[in-house]
């Protein structure tokens, strides 16, 4: 967390109670939380409302602390972006249902080859693999 909280002062944020508590929460998820999945957090909400929670998640968005996961039928979510790489999901169609796969990233190879190729830098992407839960199906 020190890490974490070492960043954003170098990147001109103020640590606060709040970011504290956002970051802790975001850090604790086992699955990328939504800005309603963070208000709903009793021990946050004691601490900011949802426009705090907001601005603060563009703030560390903005300095790479977090990665935005545009899922399309839940919306927006967060997750940290702690440079141990990322995650792939899949997603129920019919309930919004987000669920982490344990698997080594099929794409990564790709990725560092178009870097490469094509003169990219900081690339990133999302694997996200869409389906019917077995609760939906």
């Amino acid at each position: 967390m020190e890490e974490l909280l070492n960043h954003c002062r170098e990147n001109g944020l103020r640590v606060t109670v709040g970011l504290r508590a956002i970051l802790d929460a975001l850090n604790a998820a086992d699955l990328p939380q939504s800005l309603l999945d963070l208000e709903q957090n009793k021990e946050l909400a004691k601490l900011c409302d949802r426009a705090t929670i907001f601005r603060t998640l563009q703030r560390l968005e903005g300095i790479g602390l977090l990665r935005r996961l545009n899922f399309s039928h839940s919306g927006a979510k967060f997750s940290l972006n702690t440079g141990d790489g990322h995650k792939e999901y899949l997603l129920c169609k019919n309930c919004g249902d987000v669920q982490t796969l344990d698997i080594s990233c099929p794409v990564h190879k790709l990725e560092r080859e178009l870097a490469e190729s094509r003169g990219f830098s900081e690339m990133s992407h999302e694997l996200t693999f869409y389906g019917l839960c077995p609760q939906c199906s």
